[in-house]
């Protein structure tokens, strides 16, 4: 079992050959550093990944907060099976908490009997489950791999390129990952503020939650203001991030304008210690002209990464 921590982002095509340059002077910097002490290798070749999502007709894990993935992972050197269980995920916009249970596998066969037990719900008929298990979507990419060394930590670095595929239907897959390895929550936030000049847009999404969208054709959906996104930053995050991405899928240049506006009013309320990072964003709505370009530019995100700091307590 491991409680896996990260922040997800997507990036746009012209945005990638620059950070992959970035990330592998970093990475290249690390080895020279770390060459006399360990014979790991900091920089990984590229990966094929190849994953099928499993449930039951009635969503049984959906409906349990789960989600149950067999992965096939490709590299030039070997092939490798593994069974995945997550659950309890917890999400502030893009950066993601989860209880995660990884077992082995020596084939591409799905064997529920070797999860430890008790990861399951409570009362779960497991050898029911199995039979009624079927693949609802896949999602299949290439991933590249960096281990970063950052202030006290030792973060991964994934860019992931593929698509999204579930009954003839597919979305595009062009993501960036940051997972902590070792280490800690602010310096995970802090070097995704490094990385922010390259136009990452945080995204509140899993694969898995794309995929059953995708499944269910459920489209992204709007969330309402209430009171309670006043008075809770946690909840305005998530507001924010879920209309943002409402926007972009549905193109509503004045629907953001008016996002932005209710945002820029809260945040004054809070009266957060933000500058001058929150005065730059301030400075930046008062000149969009498209919504894509702002969702994912420096100033958005810096400002975004700087208020999950708040919420930890960084």
């Amino acid at each position: 079992m491991s409680n896996e921590i990260e922040l997800k982002f997507q990036i746009n095509n012209c945005d990638i050959a620059d950070l992959q340059s970035f990330l592998n002077q970093w990475a290249s910097s690390d080895e020279l550093e770390f060459s006399s002490l360990s014979n790991n290798q900091r920089t990984f070749s590229t990966l094929s990944l190849c994953n099928c999502y499993y449930d039951t007709a009635d969503n049984y894990l959906r409906n349990h907060h789960c989600g149950l993935r067999l992965r096939v992972t490709e590299s030039n050197e070997s092939k490798q099976y593994e069974m995945t269980l997550k659950r309890d995920s917890h999400a502030i916009a893009g950066l993601h908490e989860r209880t995660e249970y990884n077992v082995d596998l020596s084939c591409p066969q799905l064997d529920l009997s070797l999860f430890p037990v008790g990861v399951f719900p409570n009362n779960c008929d497991i050898e029911k489950l199995q039979k009624n298990l079927q693949p609802l979507f896949t999602t299949n990419f290439t991933r590249q791999v960096w281990l970063i060394s950052f202030a006290n930590s030792e973060i991964e670095v994934a860019l992931d390129l593929g698509k999204i595929t579930s009954n003839g239907k597919f979305k595009p897959i062009q993501e960036v990952e940051l997972e902590i390895k070792q280490g800690n929550k602010q310096d995970l936030i802090n070097f995704a503020i490094e990385l922010s000049r390259f136009n990452l847009h945080l995204f509140s999404q899993s694969k898995a939650s794309r995929g059953y969208r995708l499944l269910l054709n459920k489209p992204v959906t709007s969330e309402l203001f209430s009171a309670q996104i006043e008075q809770d930053l946690p909840n305005l995050l998530n507001f924010w991030q879920q209309n943002e991405e409402y926007a972009l899928e549905n193109n509503d240049f004045s629907y953001y304008k008016q996002l932005l506006i209710q945002i820029n009013e809260v945040l004054i309320n809070l009266n957060l210690q933000i500058e001058p990072d929150f005065e730059q964003w301030q400075m930046a709505i008062q000149r969009i002209d498209s919504i894509a370009k702002f969702a994912y530019s420096e100033v958005n995100t810096k400002l975004k990464l700087k208020l999950i700091s708040e919420i930890n307590g960084i």
